[in-house]
């Protein structure tokens, strides 16, 4: 797993912001439980309050575990990256992986023909403010969500 604090570096998507931290990991779902502590840590310190964590530390883990899974399925071991940004009023994620994107439509969903990520998407649309889900060029999935901050959240 590689980590880095990161200044000004510009994420894929001008909308998104800059990282103040990015990990690049394999494709192991053992190491979940660190990506957990990791957006804990990092959110917390950003004024995020303990239940806004929580539900970030679900939607990442939900986000990252179907990446793990599709890669896996793939035979890929290429690495899962994961962006956090804090960006003063609300708190970012961002998480890219290079598993094939199959035909169906991203972000969407028939419940008769739901896949994992479409799962995990709704799932995780239901804890986060705003979220966003793509495929990459190249092939791959970059899925991006928000929290604010609630009132009366500790510093």
């Amino acid at each position: 797993m590689s980590y880095s604090a990161l200044g000004d570096d510009e994420l894929g998507d001008d909308k998104v912001g800059h990282a103040t931290v990015r990990l690049a990991f394999p494709p192991q779902a053992r190491l979940l439980g660190t990506i957990r502590l990791v957006v804990g840590i990092v959110a917390r310190k950003a004024g995020i309050d303990e239940e806004g964590i929580e539900d970030l530390k679900v939607a990442v883990s939900e986000t990252c575990a179907v990446a793990v899974a599709d890669l896996t399925r793939a035979g890929l071991s290429s690495p899962i990256e994961l962006d956090l940004i804090e960006d003063g009023e609300r708190f970012g994620v961002e998480i890219r992986d290079r598993a094939p994107v199959d035909g169906r439509i991203v972000g969407g969903f028939d419940m008769e023909d739901l896949d994992d990520r479409q799962f995990g998407l709704a799932l995780v649309g239901a804890l986060v403010d705003d979220l966003d889900s793509a495929p990459l060029a190249g092939g791959g999935h970059r899925t991006s969500f928000w929290v604010r901050p609630r009132a009366g959240a500790a510093d």
